[in-house]
């Protein structure tokens, strides 16, 4: 199974350190929030004062294999959703990876974003950076097919 400890910590670090001073609330949290369906749903960063609510992805926008992440792409829309269901004034998804925010990019301008998600890029530390490239490496190979097992 997955250890996904260092997404956590990644996650911990951009809602302590750079979504302060990123959007000028002083502090934010994880927080579960009603929708405007009835529902729940657990959101990663909301600010002090609920005007501002987040989603934080590690997630690159391609497999290890180098091939389109198309079932991480489908986790960002179903974020998207959710996003739409909260009532605030700013929704975000902030992204850990480039090649994902290119991706997004490309949604956006294709008008496949509904109205009002904004996409933002964050430089990690790089020991954060490379604990998730690690983490990242040892879940691939946990999902990696053995072509040698019988």
């Amino acid at each position: 199974m997955a250890d996904t400890r260092t997404q956590v910590e990644v996650e911990d670090w951009i809602r302590k350190f750079w979504m302060p001073r990123m959007f000028g609330s002083p502090q934010f949290r994880r927080e579960r929030l009603r929708l405007s369906s009835g529902g729940v749903f657990d959101f990663d960063a909301v600010s002090h004062d609920d005007r501002t609510v987040a989603l934080i992805s590690t997630s690159s926008g391609l497999t290890a294999s180098g091939k389109l992440g198309v079932g991480k792409l489908h986790k960002l829309r179903a974020d998207m959703l959710f996003l739409t269901l909260v009532q605030t004034e700013r929704r975000l998804i902030v992204l850990t990876e480039p090649d994902m925010f290119m991706l997004c990019q490309k949604e956006l301008h294709a008008r496949r974003v509904p109205a009002g998600i904004e996409f933002h890029i964050v430089e990690i530390p790089p020991h954060l950076a490379s604990a998730l490239r690690k983490a990242r490496d040892v879940a691939s190979r946990e999902v990696r097919p053995n072509r040698f097992a019988r």
